[in-house]
C-alpha cells in the first residue's frame, strides 16, 4: 500500500511540533488512533490498554492540508462524545462517560489551565467535553491549534489519576481515561487521503510529574477505496474477475459481493467473493448478463506504515479506516 504511505510521509513536519527522546516506556505501548470522515464529520477514537500508564496529554494532528473551519458560536454543539474511564476510587471499575463536545464560552476555560496544557500557544479555537457519569458532570477542555502555514491539532491534557487522594489537580474519581471517542462536524475539510496522527504522552506512575521521554505516535491512514470488476461469458453465466483497491494500491481484507441479473437494473445478490492478499477477487456466475460488485473494508491494523513515515516519536499501533464502494455495473462478453 505504499502510495498510501507515500502521501502520509507529510507528517515528518511534526517534528517542528515536537521532539522527543528517542526511549519509549514499556508500559506506555498499546495506544491506537482510528479517525473516519464522513463529508465533514470526523468521527476520532482513541484507545489504550488501561492497565498502561496514564494518559498526560494526547495531540492530534490533522492530515497536511487540511482546512479548518472556526466559526461556530459559543455553546455549538460539535458532536456526541463517548469515553471510558477507570475509576482507581471505585477499586479500578470501569466507568462509562457519555456527553457533547461543545464550543466553549469565553472563560468557560480557566486560563491557568489553558497555560498548563499549551504554555505560550494560543489556541485558535477552545472546546469543551461535557461529559456526565455517577450524578456529575465533568468538564474536558480541548484546544484546536492551527498554526499558519502548519498542520491543525487538537490538544487535551488530563489530570494524573494516581497520586495520592488530596493531591490539588488529581482527577475526579481518580479517573484514567483510556478510551474517547468523538464525533466533529463542520470543522475539518474532508480527506481523501494522509494520515492523523496522535502523539501520546504519559504519566511518571504516582507522582504526577509528564514522562516526556515516553511519548509515542500512532497514525491513522485515510484512504479512500474502489472495486473493479470485469465479466467474460461462460455457458449462460460469466467468469467474474476484479480488484480492490485503497488509494490506488490493493486493499487485502475486504469482502466483496456480487450481484447480477438479465438487466442492467434490479440486479439480486448472487454471493461473495473472496479478495486475496494482492486484492483480486474471482467468482463464477451460473446465470445473468450484467453484473456489479459492492465492497466493504473494516477499519484494520496497517503495519507496515510506521516503517516509511518519519516521526518525532517511536511509531506504532498504525491503522486504516475502512470503506465502502460499488464497481460499475458491467456487461459480460
Amino acid at each position: 500500500m505504499r502510495r498510501i504511505w507515500t502521501i502520509a510521509a507529510g507528517v515528518a513536519a511534526l517534528a517542528a511540533v515536537i521532539v522527543v527522546p528517542a526511549a519509549m516506556a514499556a508500559t506506555y505501548s498499546s495506544a491506537k488512533l482510528t479517525v473516519t470522515q464522513a463529508g465533514t464529520l470526523t468521527t476520532i477514537k482513541a484507545s489504550l490498554d488501561p492497565n498502561d500508564d496514564a494518559t498526560a496529554s494526547v495531540r492530534i494532528l490533522a492530515p497536511a492540508g487540511t482546512q479548518v473551519t472556526t466559526t461556530q458560536a459559543p455553546g455549538t454543539t460539535l458532536g456526541p462524545v463517548k469515553a471510558i474511564v477507570k475509576a482507581l476510587d471505585l477499586a479500578g471499575a470501569d466507568l462509562p462517560l457519555e456527553g457533547q463536545l461543545v464550543v466553549a464560552a469565553p472563560g468557560q476555560v480557566p486560563a491557568a489551565s489553558q497555560t498548563a496544557c499549551l504554555q505560550t500557544t494560543a489556541p485558535t479555537a477552545t472546546w469543551v467535553m461535557v461529559l456526565s457519569a455517577a450524578g456529575q458532570t465533568l468538564q474536558v477542555p480541548t484546544y484546536l491549534i492551527a498554526p499558519a502555514g502548519g498542520q491543525a491539532y487538537i490538544q487535551i491534557c488530563l489530570p494524573p489519576p494516581d497520586v495520592p487522594a488530596g493531591t490539588p489537580g488529581r482527577a475526579t474519581f481518580g479517573a484514567k481515561v483510556y478510551s474517547a471517542e468523538l464525533a466533529v462536524n463542520g470543522v475539518f475539510s474532508a480527506a481523501t487521503s494522509g494520515a492523523w496522527v496522535a502523539l501520546w504522552t504519559p504519566y511518571n506512575p504516582g507522582v504526577g510529574s509528564v514522562n516526556l521521554a515516553g511519548t509515542i505516535a500512532t497514525p491513522a491512514v485515510i484512504g479512500s477505496g474502489a472495486v473493479t470488476l470485469a465479466a467474460k461469458r461462460s455457458g449462460k453465466g460469466a467468469t467474474l474477475a476484479g480488484a480492490v483497491t485503497q488509494a490506488g494500491a490493493p486493499r487485502a481484507g475486504a469482502s466483496v459481493t456480487i450481484f447480477g441479473g438479465l438487466k442492467a437494473t434490479g440486479l439480486k445478490r448472487l454471493g461473495k467473493a473472496k479478495v486475496g492478499a494482492t486484492g483480486r477477487f474471482a467468482f463464477k456466475a451460473k446465470s445473468g448478463t450484467f453484473f456489479r460488485a459492492a465492497a466493504a473494508a473494516a477499519a484494520g491494523a496497517a503495519p507496515s506504515v510506521c516503517s516509511q513515515l518519519t516521526l518525532p516519536a517511536p511509531c506504532m499501533n498504525a491503522t486504516i479506516n475502512g470503506f465502502a464502494a460499488q464497481s460499475k455495473v458491467v456487461k459480460k462478453r
